[in-house]
């Protein structure tokens, strides 16, 4: 009985948390869901759904959702989108006590799915501009879910969910107010309209481009037929129009004997490349837009500068991811504790770190140690993924060794992490 009270008042030790999120405070359940439209989008679309999502009276940001709707359709913006959720999802999380040592209990309540779903909600926060999260329920000290609040629904700039998507910014319920807040989990500044309002005008040029080319490819890809006939003769015509139909798909007519047609193309054999550079043109600038860099993207960009390149989407990366730590420090954990399911002590959230060594310097790091020292041969396999067995008969460890190793050892790690 004494080591059962002893565990159970532990620092970073709570009781075992399950509890439904009470109906009241379901403000999801306040909306009437309606279909977003797919109608044809326009750069002018585009400019007075920005008026009306940045008006100071009544902000408005169903236009913008959308063309957005209609803008991650493309593929390569879908792509860059996608790289960067599953670049913030890699690497270990942790929970950490006040004195730096981790907590194994509270850091596996952050490997769950629910932690996923937030990540992925916080992507995506990214691109569309804030976000409004109703949580689940709990079971076992973890979310049980995670549902993004309706976008046309909400209005971070009044924090009124509204029951219609159309409805005044001031007409509906009050999300940062209790119950709600206990429940709901904002991303993103309230003013935010996220990348995708940047990217949009170029997705919508590439998609004009793209219509173009295909009526060019559709004039000048396949030869022309032509067939003259007595166009007055109803039999004639029938025939000839007949014929022509089923010699395959490509574009035909029927004409008079007498009359002419002439397609009027442009000289240069390589006219198409006025299509292609500029969809390049903005497939690299949406690259520079989200990704800060062209190179882990374009399959010309040569060894040097794609390592380059890549470097600065680490660093693009290593900044959502601080972002994100500081959001749970000031959301998610104070939340959690609010709701019972940490406990109300100093822990704090970090990543897992991600400057390692390269296996090559790794291995060459390995090689000096075993002068000196005994290694296992299970960590060696399991380090460079190498099945060994340790030699019968041979002693590995010097004799001669001294603690003047050490220094050696670590000048060895401290040059490797320059490199």
């Amino acid at each position: 009985m004494a080591n059962f009270i002893q565990k159970l008042f532990t620092p970073g030790r709570v009781e075992n948390v399950s509890k439904e999120t009470p109906q009241r405070a379901k403000i999801i359940s306040q909306i009437v869901r309606r279909e977003l439209s797919r109608t044809q989008q326009t750069i002018a679309k585009w400019r007075s759904s920005t008026i009306q999502a940045e008006s100071i009276i009544n902000p408005q940001r169903v236009g913008l959702l959308e063309i957005y709707r209609d803008v991650v359709l493309d593929a390569h913006l879908s792509s860059l989108m996608n790289t960067i959720k599953l670049k913030i999802q890699t690497g270990e999380v942790y929970i950490c006590n006040a004195d730096g040592t981790e907590n194994d209990e509270l850091s596996d309540r952050f490997r769950d799915q629910w932690f996923r779903k937030y990540l992925e909600h916080y992507a995506d926060a990214l691109f569309y501009g804030h976000s409004l999260i109703q949580l689940g329920g709990i079971k076992n000290d973890v979310f049980v879910d995670l549902e993004l609040v309706p976008r046309e629904n909400v209005c971070p700039e009044t924090g009124i969910v509204k029951r219609e998507s159309w409805s005044h910014s001031t007409d509906g319920v009050d999300f940062r107010s209790e119950p709600y807040s206990d429940w709901l989990i904002e991303i993103g500044d309230p003013r935010d309209l996220g990348i995708l309002h940047k990217a949009t005008p170029l997705i919508l040029w590439k998609k004009g481009v793209f219509g173009s080319w295909s009526q060019y490819a559709e004039l000048f890809g396949m030869p022309v037929r032509l067939g003259k006939t007595d166009i007055l003769n109803p039999t004639n015509r029938a025939n000839m129009e007949k014929m022509l139909a089923n010699m395959g798909s490509a574009s035909w007519g029927v004409f008079n004997i007498d009359d002419m047609i002439e397609f009027i193309e442009v000289s240069q054999s390589d006219a198409f490349e006025v299509y292609d550079r500029l969809i390049d043109r903005v497939n690299s600038e949406l690259s520079k837009l989200i990704l800060g860099q062209t190179g882990t993207t374009d399959e010309k960009s040569f060894t040097g500068s794609a390592n380059v390149h890549a470097g600065i989407l680490s660093d693009y990366i290593s900044a959502i991811k601080q972002q994100i730590a500081d959001h749970v420090h000031a959301v998610i954990i104070p939340k959690m504790k609010k709701l019972g399911m940490l406990p109300n002590a100093n822990i704090y959230f970090k990543w897992e770190n991600d400057e390692k060594i390269p296996v090559e310097k790794h291995f060459e790091i390995t090689k000096e140690l075993l002068k000196f020292y005994d290694i296992s041969p299970e960590w060696i396999a399991e380090t460079f993924n190498v099945p060994v067995e340790a030699k019968q008969g041979i002693e590995t460890t010097n004799p001669n060794a001294d603690q003047s190793v050490i220094a050696d050892v670590v000048d060895l790690y401290k040059n490797a992490l320059k490199l």
